[in-house]
């Protein structure tokens, strides 16, 4: 007795919804009626088991459809028919129950509704009305999701698993490459990128998007609104003549088009991607409207040719237009006579009605001759003209279509595809811009109604929510960036943002609840998952807090990752609190959360005085060591990365943590099957033991244990994992993005078409490179080990007695008794040898080839640096290191190294083999002298000393043969 709907009307609507076309159309009318803006009904008609029936109408021919392009070849759509009416009800009416909330999902999921909606029945329909009826289903799905629950069955990622399959990712290409689109297929296109612009989030989804090969209708797209705008390049039809590209100069993009939505898509997409940005930039489209050519006012049409952006531009053009938009720059250049990028140049027009690009003065245009004399610079290539483009861009939007052309423009700067001097543009004219955004949208916010959520509303939301994040992808790493961010408020604005998402909840109406509790009525328990309502969602506020927390906090870390006086401001604005709040997990500080909150803490440890005051004052030390027990795997990494600094030699906080027994929990990372647990563990271990007392550092080495030591130090873990996985048939294919068929349609030049193709290819194999990502890891981890030996040994106190115990020798003789002797000589020859890995590899299996690798720079000088160590001990100690003909040979072949710190270890470790301690120690001193004379040690240091570039190399190279010469 539900609602007093267990009446005979009821069950009929209900049967109605299994009977003939017109009686569901009926039905579906008449339950649409009922429970649009009435959520307590639609409660009510979904536990009457509305649900599943709705899902049949609209799966009715899914099977007959399937993988069937059923759009008609001409413009005459066929009649609609009722059984099309019936799915067009029937999928309007799913979208109001979506639209109730996350509690409706699980019946949804249980329903199985979204394969259905996502099925060639509904996205290929030969009707453009059902086919937008479907997508507001998975628009609306994707509303509720965002706001679910974890225990619900759909989130954004298990939504984004279905949406980019690689089925529904070929309807959704088709979707987007309407050529001409009607208002329904504008509304089409704008929801599939919103679709990608929100729930492209991980990179398998990037991967699998940019495969799938939609990325070049969304650059066509792109480059439609150029052409709305008339900024296509003066000339570009001649050059797109010649070069085949005509046909791709798209139509101008029509007024309904979203744009926001295009650039979103885009940018989801090529984040984080060399090869994706590669792809964007050789899209026919964006060829054919921002084509790189050597035409200036004046030149023959005929004589033009055309280039390929290329990765790390270093070539200037002599006449760039695009940059005439752009406001004048300080004209400073390292290339002659060549202007760099943002400096204004006359232009001539390029013939094109709508275009934007005037002239007025001819004779400012330079000669063929000046041209080719400045410009045509063999093996450099130039930037491609979309980068200006988007700089103009940033500057003539406002709100989302803004952030997301910087969010693109980011992507390219990061992949490596602008000029050097584009630092400067970047800082002057899109920094203060995205940060004068951010602020003005953050006055606004003392307004915001959650209870009253319009379109408005969610702009203001997710421009604070993705704004930050913008910024931080911009200015990682970036010292110049992140100072015009510092100045211009960025740390004030991030952190006031950061600590107002721990201010009170405000207002909110009341939460509405099952219609069966409010009655008083006895919930019903025993109904099947596909009529039960699943748990109510997460309040909008919270939400939106949660992701403005992470995205802050991500923020405020990268701006104070270089320079001390950013941190200094950060812990000024009285934000530490609220940093250490959020390491520690709860509902409120999701992971996500709390690995943000760990990288601020990491940058802000960099600095000592922050470390030895506002750190220790705050405690910090106890979260992170607790964070070091968490189940997530992902947490446990950032936390070892995080710890490393607060063991440090000069950290209060060392003693604390070694209380806590964070050396015996490292030690257990440190054996991880994770190799960047590994690797952060070891890195933290070796802090630890520096300047430490002996003993810590022999519960160090028991609790490592000496045979996992060597172990890290000598194998390639990952490198023959992967090597494993490929002689077994795993991960033979590696997709980076690159879709098989990377050259465009139509007769394009063939010479262009091949540079292509071979550009992609090249950028795709250094991507899909997993030897050179795993040998990396190794190659750390390897480092870190020989570090911590290194450490192990150092911080010797002096002694008046030359054959007299101290720390170093003591820890020496610990490591020759438990590494032994021998082994340990050998494994540090080994490192300076080269290395042939997997030498019997069977043929014709990719990426089991035999590889010869050279000794690596870092750890060429870990090693010296313990032979140094070693021979800043005894005279004993320093007669075994000599006595090591075999590793004394390759180090001779070292001094011509183009490194200047193995250089400089080098001198130090002669200058320590031949010290002489006292009187006793004369005979010794002299015989090691003779020994490394007859070695050739003695020409070598003169060498340096006479012809090396450094002077600090020719300084110890001098200290040493002055300490070496009377010896013998």
């Amino acid at each position: 007795m539900l609602m007093a709907l267990a009446s005979q009307s009821v069950v009929a609507v209900l049967a109605k919804l299994d009977g003939t076309a017109p009686e569901q159309i009926t039905a579906l009318r008449y339950i649409k009626n009922e429970v649009i803006g009435h959520i307590h009904k639609k409660e009510d008609w979904l536990q009457l088991g509305a649900i599943p029936p709705i899902v049949r109408i609209i799966s009715s021919d899914t099977f007959e459809t399937k993988d069937k392009d059923t759009r008609p070849p001409s413009l005459t759509l066929p009649a609609f028919t009722d059984d099309d009416n019936a799915k067009l009800q029937a999928l309007q009416l799913l979208a109001s129950f979506a639209n109730g909330g996350p509690a409706f999902l699980p019946p949804i999921y249980v329903a199985r509704a979204i394969p259905v909606v996502l099925s060639s029945s509904c996205l290929e329909n030969e009707h453009p009305q059902i086919v937008l009826a479907a997508l507001r289903v998975m628009r609306d799905i994707a509303e509720a999701a965002t706001y679910a629950p974890p225990s619900s069955p759909i989130t954004l990622t298990t939504l984004a698993e279905f949406l980019f399959d690689e089925g529904t990712l070929v309807h959704l290409n088709r979707i987007i490459s309407q050529r001409s689109p009607t208002p329904d297929g504008e509304a089409q296109i704008s929801i599939v990128t919103h679709l990608i612009k929100d729930l492209c989030r991980e990179e398998r989804h990037r991967s699998a998007l940019a495969t799938s090969g939609i990325l070049d209708p969304l650059s066509t797209k792109l480059a439609s609104f150029a052409v709305l705008q008339g900024q296509v390049l003066p000339r570009a039809e001649l050059i797109d003549r010649l070069y085949g590209l005509e046909d791709y100069i798209p139509e101008p993009a029509t007024k309904g088009m979203s744009f926001d939505g295009i650039l979103g898509a885009i940018a989801s997409i090529i984040r984080g991607s060399i090869s994706r940005a590669c792809k964007l930039l050789y899209s026919p489209s964006i060829l054919a409207v921002f084509p790189i050519t050597n035409m200036f006012p004046g030149r023959s049409w005929t004589s033009l040719t055309m280039e390929l952006p290329g990765l790390r531009p270093k070539k200037y053009m002599q006449f760039e237009p695009m940059n005439v938009l752009l406001p004048r720059q300080p004209q400073v250049s390292n290339h002659g006579t060549c202007p760099p990028p943002g400096t204004s140049r006359d232009l001539s027009r390029n013939g094109r009605s709508a275009s934007t690009f005037h002239s007025n003065a001819d004779s400012q245009t330079p000669s063929e001759e000046t041209y080719a004399r400045n410009t045509e610079s063999e093996g450099e290539e130039a930037e491609s003209p979309l980068i200006p483009w988007l700089l103009v861009l940033i500057r003539s939007r406002r709100g989302s279509e803004m952030l997301m052309a910087v969010s693109i423009l980011a992507a390219l700067f990061r992949s490596g595809y602008s000029h050097k001097t584009r630092d400067a543009d970047l800082g002057l004219l899109v920094v203060p811009v995205l940060l004068r955004m951010l602020s003005e949208v953050e006055a606004k916010m003392k307004d915001v109604d959650y209870n009253n959520y319009n379109r408005e509303t969610a702009e203001l939301l997710y421009i604070i929510e993705e704004a930050p994040a913008v910024l931080t992808h911009l200015v990682t790493d970036n010292e110049l960036l992140q100072k015009a961010a510092f100045e211009n408020n960025a740390v004030k604005t991030l952190c006031k943002l950061f600590k107002d998402t721990y201010g009170p909840p405000p207002p909110l109406a009341k939460t509405w609840s099952s219609s069966l509790s409010k009655k008083g009525l006895k919930p019903v328990v025993d109904l099947p998952p596909e009529r039960r309502l699943g748990e109510e969602g997460q309040p909008r506020y919270l939400v939106h807090r949660l992701r403005v927390r992470e995205s802050c906090l991500r923020a405020i870390a990268c701006v104070a990752s270089l320079q001390d006086g950013h941190r200094k401001a950060v812990v000024e604005q009285d934000v530490v609190p609220y940093v250490v709040e959020s390491l520690t997990p709860s509902s409120s500080n999701p992971p996500s959360v709390v690995l943000a909150a760990l990288y601020v803490q990491r940058m802000l440890s960099r600095s000592v005085r922050i470390l030895r005051t506002v750190l220790v004052d705050h405690g910090v030390s106890h979260p992170i060591f607790m964070l070091l027990r968490h189940h997530d795997v992902e947490i446990q990494v950032a936390a070892a990365s995080a710890i490393c600094n607060l063991v440090m030699d000069f950290s209060p906080l060392r003693e604390t943590l070694v209380d806590l027994g964070v050396t015996k929990l490292l030690c257990e990372h440190a054996h991880s099957h994770k190799a960047q647990l590994r690797l952060n563990a070891l890195w933290a271990l070796k802090h630890l033991v520096h300047s430490s007392s002996v003993s810590l550092k022999k519960k160090c080495v028991e609790d490592l244990e000496s045979g996992w030591l060597v172990h890290l130090i000598c194998d390639d873990t990952e490198d023959d994992a992967v090597f494993s996985a490929k002689t077994k048939g795993e991960n033979e294919d590696i997709d980076m993005g690159i879709s098989e068929s990377t050259a465009p349609r139509g007769p394009l030049d063939a010479r262009i078409q091949r540079d292509i193709e071979t550009r992609l290819e090249a950028v795709r194999e250094a991507e899909a490179n997993w030897h050179r990502k795993v040998r990396h890891l190794d190659l750390g981890i390897q480092e870190q080990g020989l570090g911590f030996i290194r450490n192990l040994i150092g911080g010797a106190h002096s002694s008046g007695s030359a054959d007299s115990p101290n720390d170093t020798t003591e820890m020496i003789d610990f490591l020759f008794s438990t590494l032994g002797q021998d082994r340990l000589f050998e494994i540090l020859a080994s490192k300076l040898r080269v290395k042939v890995l997997h030498p019997f590899s069977r043929r014709g299996v990719p990426g089991t080839e035999t590889r010869i690798l050279p000794p690596q720079t870092k750890i060429i000088e870990s090693v010296i640096y313990i032979l140094v160590h070693i021979a800043a001990s005894i005279p004993r100690h320093r007669q075994l290191v000599v006595s090591q003909t075999e590793l004394l040979k390759q180090l001779a072949k070292l001094f011509t190294s183009q490194d200047r710190e193995v250089r400089v270890a080098l001198c130090h470790l002669i200058n320590n083999l031949t010290w002489q301690d006292n009187v006793n120690d004369g005979p010794g001193c002299s015989q090691r002298a003779l020994e490394l004379k007859k070695l050739g040690f003695l020409s070598k240091l003169e060498a340096l000393k006479e012809g090396d570039d450094e002077l600090d190399v020719r300084e110890r190279a001098k200290s040493a043969l002055w300490q070496m010469k009377p010896a013998y």
